[in-house]
């Protein structure tokens, strides 16, 4: 009969398993509750476990504008997730993603929420629905708004001179067409209004149908969804950076856009109709006056006008934003005769013209006027009497003077009075005066015989 192992073998070997177990469990346990705690345990992940929801809630507020960048975060769950979205035409996401963020550009959608209002925002309602790995799910309701603006572009053509092959786009004094396609998705947004501002640089839009210009315009697009603005750049500017913002007015969404001002600007040579005027007198004794026109065509509006003699004026007619430019010259010194003075004319692009002014002297001589004259010569007066003269002859403007302190005179046309006055006092006086005549070239004199006195 073999020997088998009695019953206190059996129940201490019973024990020292029982004891090995335990350690074992224990020691499992403390390492599972030393992982769990601070001081080199491993980190617990915020974003996994428990209900799965979406970050933001409600991103942008619950609308966001196409061709914008958006990024959501996915809260909860058991990372892989799924994602469905309920239009992927208008917002694509990811099949699946192995992180908890994703980020998603939604493109303009082409058909918008039905029962919006005229004034309403062009929206599409989106849902994004995440799945995770052990079947919890999370939806977000986000609105895409029409951007029309995605995508866009803007091309130029101006009046620039050529620089080498190329006319640069915009330049000093020049003006430059900014045109805007607005399509998305292949569609033409027509009769759309789209607001053009500047936001930097020495530059202005044009008016539709005038010349009048402004820092902001708003325009529609036509039937084929294209915008067109006339921008004017101030003339005689350094090279320099212009921006210029877009704007869809029905949404408020906008895009600027940077573009270079070349310094160099237009060459156009402007052309003054005539181009020249002389003012010549009747007689030879005087040079030329008078008023004349002249037409400016060619170059950009306004034109100004500069007379180099101050002898010469001249002046706009009309306003300044008229098409051909129209303005006065004048001369009117017949002392001074001039010999082509120029009048400088330019364009708010910088180009230039000149208008000649001269004036010269008539081809008739003028019949000299009969010698000055006066009779009588002398005359006698008593206290408080007057007397006359008679002058003829001269040019006809006359005029007169007394040395005698109490003879007064006084010339009307060809009269001259003569008068000794009273109110002396006790003092005396001479008793003759000379009263002086002149015309300007010749003097005569008459001599008035008077009392000393006259109280």
């Amino acid at each position: 009969m073999l020997a088998g192992p009695n019953k206190g073998e059996s129940i201490v070997k019973f024990h020292s398993l029982r004891r090995s177990l335990t350690g074992c469990v224990l020691a499992l346990a403390t390492a599972v509750l030393v992982g769990s705690c601070g001081g080199g345990g491993a980190s617990v992940d915020p974003l996994q476990g428990g209900t799965m929801s979406f970050l933001p809630a409600a991103p942008g507020g619950g609308v966001i504008y196409a061709g914008i960048p958006v990024t959501l975060t996915i809260a909860g769950g058991r990372r892989p997730f799924a994602l469905v979205s309920s239009e992927p035409g208008i917002l694509t996401v990811p099949t699946t993603i192995s992180g908890n963020q994703f980020t998603v550009i939604p493109n303009n959608p082409g058909v918008i929420d039905a029962g919006l209002g005229a004034g309403d925002l062009p929206r599409r309602t989106i849902i994004l629905t995440a799945r995770d790995s052990v079947g919890l799910q999370a939806q977000v309701s986000i609105q895409v708004a029409q951007n029309f603006l995605t995508g866009y572009g803007v091309s130029f053509s101006s009046n620039c001179p050529l620089a080498g092959t190329a006319a640069p786009p915009v330049c000093a004094g020049g003006e430059s067409a900014v045109r805007l396609a607005a399509t998305f998705n292949g569609s033409l947004a027509g009769n759309r209004a789209f607001r053009f501002e500047v936001l930097r640089g020495p530059f202005s839009f044009v008016f539709p149908g005038t010349n009048n210009t402004g820092s902001s315009i708003t325009l529609n697009s036509d039937h084929a969804g294209i915008v067109t603005a006339i921008l004017r750049v101030t003339s005689n500017v350094p090279t320099q950076i212009g921006v210029l913002r877009v704007i869809d007015v029905a949404t408020g969404v906008y895009a600027d856009h940077a573009f270079v001002i070349s310094q160099a600007g237009p060459t156009t040579a402007l052309t003054a109709v005539p181009n020249a005027v002389t003012f010549t007198a009747a007689l030879s004794t005087e040079c030329g006056t008078g008023v004349s026109e002249f037409l400016v065509f060619d170059g950009a509006a306004p034109y100004t006008a500069l007379s180099s003699s101050p002898d010469v004026q001249v002046r706009r007619i009309g306003n300044a934003n008229d098409q051909p430019g129209r303005f006065e010259v004048r001369a009117n010194n017949p002392a001074v005769c001039l010999d082509e003075v120029p009048v400088v004319i330019t364009d708010s692009a910088g180009g230039r013209t000149i208008f000649l002014v001269s004036t010269a002297r008539g081809t008739i001589t003028p019949t000299p006027p009969p010698a000055l004259a006066v009779a009588p010569t002398s005359i006698t007066l008593v206290c408080g009497s007057s007397g006359s003269a008679t002058i003829i002859g001269g040019s006809g403007q006359y005029s007169v003077n007394s040395s005698h302190p109490r003879i007064s005179a006084v010339v009307g046309g060809n009269t001259l009075t003569i008068t000794r006055n009273t109110g002396d006092g006790a003092t005396t006086f001479p008793t003759t005066g000379v009263i002086s005549i002149t015309d300007g070239a010749e003097v005569l004199s008459v001599t008035a015989t008077v009392p000393s006195n006259c109280p």
